[in-house]
């Protein structure tokens, strides 16, 4: 027994000394764009996405970083390197309008962004405090943005960082205030709002990011109405069940509670068979009038409807995803299939689903602007997903990769430098095989990126895919997270 013992002491030792030296062990670098950031780009098609139309082929010169000058034959000194794009399709980078970085996301999400052709991207999730184990800050999220720009590293710009959430129902009106004075000292771009926030402290924060210039951002907050938080200055409204949860008939109802004992199946039933189209209306005319903004991210409530596909539970990209997170990924379409039980909550939520598609449609043509976002750990990938969703939502191609470019730009205030592939931009650029405005299956057929004019050629972007593919695999990372999971403030609440 006594040797047993032993044995098992020495083991347990081992397995915490082998945890410790993952925890310890320098993260890997991915595989750098090529360092200059002047060249030629010769005969690309110029996609002109406020027209919805391919240009003749033509040169674009990119110099420091930023498009010098557009036009046929254009000439530039004997050493400067020439991307020869052959008629293919050039388009400003996309912007991912919904992330969350991790301190991982260099090694494990960020690569597989560019490795897509997303070169900006909103954060909407900032670590609580200062610093954390798990969560990626601000001034991380800054410092990686430099770092990408000056090709020192792989990854998009950080475009807004929005606060960690304000979630909590018992926070007061005073707290919420001092925290979100916490934030702005801090240099976050945005406050985040969530679920469970009560009505008097929304009101309180509201007015306060009023009076700074700051806006808010985020859920809408269920007790508090779409056109109550319009007329308070939320500035965006992420995910694709915000309309259908407050255009039906028993809405204030559902907002105070009241439906709460409702069975989930028969709720979400009812919100799509008892839809109110004149509040819908309602909400969309003061969204267009308040230039409020909606991100729907319909591949989460995609992950709903199909969390019993084996197609998508066993979805091959899946594999870029390190084990920590597939699990999470898989319990969530678990937990799903569980509170939606049977083929009726099958059913309910694939209705669900198709409702949500159908009322960004609706919002869309009533003149509310829709953001390209994802919210998921795969988001280089199913970035695509979600502007061929938005296509089935009633957007054509053109008007996706609008939303994809210039009006994430508009929304950023950034137009100036971003959005149009114009003289005077930044080159972050995407180069495709064939023209998306007659396919948006087409922005899968990637055959070059440049972020600030650094460019990723086809092998580099492939070299990406396969780095983070390895990442996932990393035992090193896989203690990293755990560790930065456990030692994290905010673990409990995520």
């Amino acid at each position: 027994m006594r040797r047993f013992l032993k044995h098992l002491l020495w083991m347990v030792a081992g397995l915490a000394a082998l945890f410790v030296l993952g925890v310890l062990w320098p993260s890997a670098k991915a595989p750098l764009p090529d360092a200059a950031d002047t060249r030629l780009i010769r005969n690309a098609r110029i996609i002109d996405v406020e027209r919805a139309a391919a240009g003749e082929p033509t040169d674009v010169l990119i110099e420091g970083g930023v498009i010098a000058r557009i036009g046929d034959g254009l000439r530039t000194e004997p050493d400067v390197p020439i991307l020869e794009a052959g008629g293919r399709y050039l388009l400003p980078g996309f912007w991912d309008m919904h992330t969350h970085a991790f301190q991982l996301s260099p090694q494990l999400h960020l690569p597989l962004a560019i490795a897509n052709g997303v070169t900006g991207t909103r954060d909407l999730m900032d670590c609580p405090d200062s610093d954390d184990t798990l969560i990626a800050c601000v001034a991380d999220k800054r410092r990686w943005t430099r770092a990408a720009i000056e090709g020192r590293m792989v990854g998009p710009r950080f475009v807004e960082v929005a606060s960690f959430y304000f979630e909590r129902s018992d926070m007061t009106p005073d707290q919420a205030a001092t925290l979100a004075a916490i934030f702005r000292a801090r240099g976050l771009d945005a406050l985040k709002v969530y679920n469970r926030l009560a009505p008097t402290t929304y009101k309180r924060l509201t007015d306060e990011a009023r009076q700074w210039g700051m806006p808010v951002v985020g859920h809408l907050p269920k007790a508090v109405s779409l056109e109550d938080a319009v007329a308070a200055g939320q500035r965006s409204f992420e995910h694709g069940h915000v309309f259908a949860r407050h255009c039906f008939r028993d809405a204030a109802a559902w907002r105070s509670g009241a439906l709460d004992a409702e069975a989930p199946v028969a709720l979400i039933e009812r919100m799509v068979t008892e839809h109110d189209s004149a509040a819908c209306a309602r909400a969309f005319s003061r969204m267009r009038e308040a230039g409020a903004w909606f991100v729907p991210t319909h591949v989460t409530r995609e992950e709903d409807a199909r969390a019993r596909d084996p197609a998508f539970t066993g979805d091959p990209r899946l594999a870029y995803l390190d084990p920590l997170s597939r699990w999470a990924y898989r319990d969530d379409l678990k937990s799903t299939a569980a509170r939606y039980p049977g083929a009726r909550g099958e059913a309910a939520l694939r209705d669900y689903f198709e409702h949500g598609l159908a009322l960004t449609g609706d919002a869309y043509r009533a003149g509310v602007p829709v953001l390209v976002g994802t919210d998921t750990a795969i988001g280089g990938f199913r970035y695509h997903d979600e502007m061929a969703l938005l296509v089935r939502a009633g957007l054509s191609p053109a008007e996706v990769l609008r939303a994809a470019t210039l009006d994430a730009a508009h929304y950023a205030g950034q137009t100036q430098r971003h959005g149009r592939v114009a003289v005077g931009n930044a080159a972050d650029l995407v180069l495709f095989e064939a023209n998306p405005l007659d396919d948006i299956a087409h922005t899968r057929r990637l055959h070059a990126v440049l972020l600030a004019g650094r460019l990723y050629d086809r092998p580099r972007l492939d070299a990406l895919l396969g780095f983070t593919r390895a990442q996932a695999r990393s035992p090193a990372n896989a203690a990293k997270l755990v560790w930065g999971f456990l030692a994290s403030s905010v673990s409990g609440e995520l």
